[in-house]
């Protein structure tokens, strides 16, 4: 792997509260904030909800409608 790749996928793993509640912002289903935050940055369950302004409990459904 080349050092820009290793660099470019570092930077997608780093959680940045403000950067992550900036781009989910840009999407407009639940589902795929949720998705976002919780797969792709590897948030917890109660830091995802806080960030998108949903309850802990509705993070839940809707993984278990997700899987």
């Amino acid at each position: 792997m080349r050092r820009a790749t290793i660099k470019r996928e570092i930077d997608v793993a780093l959680s940045d509260p403000q950067k992550d509640k900036e781009y989910i912002s840009k999407l407009k289903k639940t589902k795929d904030k949720v998705r976002y935050l919780r797969i792709v940055k590897g948030y917890g369950q109660v830091e995802a909800a806080k960030l998108i302004g949903i309850s802990d409990r509705h993070i839940r459904r809707i993984e278990k409608e997700l899987n």
